[in-house]
């Protein structure tokens, strides 16, 4: 590819800006042999995943909070009202919190971080309150482009850069060396694993190769990509 997904960022950026009459309505669930494919509800990347297919799933596209309990076929918006980005999910306890700030440092070249508890809910993330005391929690941080199967094995985002400065996400890759692929080709943010080591790896909407640049293959369409694998991941 002559231009890969490095250009990708800022246009994602701009769709998503539309305004909401122009935003599809939830998505259905679509499959393949190995994936389980779920699509925003609204026209916005993924961030963030947090959940189990099986109960209830919830996803953020940085400023807004959906949860479902029917595998994607709705979702419902959870009644987080603020204008402060969101990078990611974590839970302590009876207690999930999202946190507000993605960070990586020079000293663990390639990997991101969620940091800062922000808002924290107690009835599974439909509704949401304000974190007191913030700073008691500020040690918290969770892994975006990587996470860990249920037997320990990491599993990363493999991302490539190209002499050229370009980028471009390949799939998932574990530490022994196995790559996943996935369907299409996304720009992925987060990698996470349920109770049962299904993976799940949320992006962009799909992108294709025109003519040498990569654009999303509807251009009309900016809603981001959950895929979850059917089967138990471990090595």
């Amino acid at each position: 590819m002559k231009k890969t997904l490095t250009m990708l960022f800022s246009l994602l950026a701009f769709i998503a800006c539309r305004h909401d009459k122009d935003v599809p309505g939830p998505g259905t669930m679509a499959e393949d042999e190995d994936w389980y494919i779920l699509r925003a509800p609204q026209n916005r990347e993924i961030q963030a995943v947090y959940g189990d297919i099986d109960g209830t799933l919830l996803i953020t596209d940085r400023f807004r909070i959906y949860y479902t309990g029917d595998k994607g076929k709705t979702w419902t918006q959870a009644d987080y009202q603020n204008n402060i980005g969101l990078a990611g999910f974590v839970a302590r306890n009876d207690t999930l919190f999202v946190l507000d700030t993605e960070t990586k440092s020079s000293a663990d070249p390639g990997n991101r971080y969620a940091i800062r508890p922000y808002y924290f809910s107690v009835n599974g993330g439909a509704h949401w309150e304000a974190l007191p005391a913030r700073l008691t929690l500020d040690e918290v941080k969770v892994p975006l482009n990587y996470a860990y199967s249920g037997n320990g094995n990491r599993f990363s985002i493999d991302r490539v850069f190209h002499p050229d400065g370009s980028v471009e996400d390949l799939g998932v890759k574990g530490e022994s060396g196995r790559q996943i692929g996935l369907p299409q080709l996304h720009v992925l943010n987060t990698v996470h694993f349920d109770a049962k080591s299904r993976l799940y790896v949320a992006g962009s909407a799909p992108l294709c190769d025109q003519k040498g640049y990569v654009k999303l293959c509807d251009e009309k369409d900016a809603s981001g990509t959950l895929y979850i694998s059917k089967k138990a991941v471990y090595y």
